[in-house]
């Protein structure tokens, strides 16, 4: 199966350097540019060849926002499910913080989650990036339908190669709970992680592969591409 991670395209705050959080802040007029610029593109271009597709998003309005633009564009009335699990790390005490005034109160912490990013790091208060990853592959993991588990690995299986016409999982979400994802998938930790780059408002990272039962760890999947 394909898996393809896209971040909410931009509000005010993002425009503002503000931590944003579990807080629901809608997209700006560039937000929903950039979102509409995300369905003529190359993740349009997957969910538009997708043999079948499965979409879910956070519920805070810029990533809904953002699916919906995405989803009516390219494959008109398709189904989109809203999960908790997927909103961003919760902020504790950087909620609604602009990030100047989180470096100047907070410089380690803020070191650790933003210029030398860890995965045990986090808001102060908050959760942390391994914690909210976890969360979202969680339910992730729980919205691959029963056929495709079935079928992943399967020698012949012409949904499962990663080409043209595979199974496809969209999630549109936020970009901390994004980044952690993939580092997680890939087994990215330390240096490994701190190597993957923020992603971008309306961009995603696409992945091929298959989740593991929730006992053997995530999986094994392949970065296919980053802040496409």
């Amino acid at each position: 199966m394909r898996l393809i991670l896209l971040r909410h395209g931009e509000t005010d705050w993002n425009a503002g350097d503000r931590y944003q959080g579990r807080t629901d802040v809608e997209l700006n007029a560039v937000g929903e540019r950039q979102a509409r610029r995300a369905a003529v593109g190359p993740v349009g271009d997957l969910l538009e060849e997708a043999a079948e597709l499965v979409a879910v998003a956070s519920p805070l309005a810029r990533a809904r926002r953002t699916a919906e633009i995405l989803l009516e564009a390219r494959v008109g009335a398709a189904d989109l499910a809203l999960d908790e699990q997927l909103m961003e790390l919760h902020g504790g005490d950087w909620e609604g913080l602009e990030l100047t005034a989180i470096a100047q109160r907070w410089p380690e912490e803020h070191r650790s989650w933003r210029a030398v990013p860890a995965l045990d790091a986090g808001p102060v208060g908050g959760e942390t990036l391994r914690g909210g990853g976890e969360r979202a592959l969680g339910a992730l993991r729980g919205r691959v339908p029963q056929h495709w588990a079935a079928g992943a690995g399967t020698a012949g299986d012409p949904h499962d190669d990663g080409r043209q016409g595979a199974r496809t999982l969209l999630a549109v979400a936020h970009g901390g709970v994004i980044r952690a994802a993939v580092g997680l998938l890939l087994r990215h930790e330390g240096e490994a992680f701190a190597a993957l780059e923020r992603i971008d408002n309306a961009r995603a990272a696409v992945l091929q592969g298959a989740f593991s039962p929730a006992t053997e760890g995530w999986g094994d999947w392949t970065l296919e591409g980053y802040n496409v």
